[in-house]
């Protein structure tokens, strides 16, 4: 066991999953000021108990940058996410699919605060981990190459937003439904894009 390990016993474990897990229920009825609240009693503890790096430290702070993103304090979301990120790409395999999802909020933040490039260096990194997951979930990678061709839009690489916005229609095809919301919308957005480059 690890100096960390040693000083810390299973309660004291089980007390910072309590208190991460309350945070989420506040979470969920968007207090997100009463969700830090519960995340930062958890950290220290999280911090004394587990291995350096351990991938629910890597959750923590997640759940901590998201809801600090929700309460408009973007720049210490991103780098509490960014924190998540690299823990993960450490303790993770690396094409886990944890890590594409907080490349993707990394990328959402971005996108908020309009920092367009970053964005899409973030959806970027989202896709080559997604596509390389045991189990892709389409879903989830059709509606990253979406918020790509978006950000790629804005950033006028109209070429490039519109391959985005094709493999956007082509992956949802995988995974869902002829009426399915996401692909109409992908599709408006791909229609959209080809209108304006002939």
């Amino acid at each position: 066991l690890s100096i960390r390990e040693r000083d810390c016993d299973v309660s004291l474990a089980d007390l910072a999953s309590t208190y991460n897990n309350i945070g989420l229920v506040y979470d969920q009825r968007n207090d997100f000021s009463a969700a830090l609240s519960h995340y930062g009693k958890a950290l220290p503890i999280y911090k004394k108990c587990l291995p350096v790096n351990h991938p629910w430290e890597a959750t923590l702070y997640y759940n901590i940058g998201l809801a600090e993103v929700l309460l408009g304090k973007h720049m210490v979301g991103l780098e509490n996410l960014q924190k998540a990120r690299n823990i993960r790409k450490i303790s993770l395999p690396s094409n886990h699919p944890s890590i594409a999802s907080v490349c993707n909020s990394i990328g959402d933040t971005y996108q908020e605060i309009r920092d367009y490039p970053n964005a899409l260096k973030f959806y970027e990194e989202a896709l080559d981990v997604g596509s390389r997951v045991s189990h892709v979930n389409y879903s989830n990678l059709a509606l990253t190459y979406y918020r790509a061709s978006k950000i790629l839009d804005n950033l006028k690489q109209l070429d490039k937003a519109l391959e985005y916005a094709e493999l956007a229609v082509k992956t949802v095809d995988k995974s869902c439904t002829p009426n399915d919301t996401d692909k109409v919308r992908f599709k408006e957005h791909l229609e959209q894009l080809q209108t304006r480059q002939s």
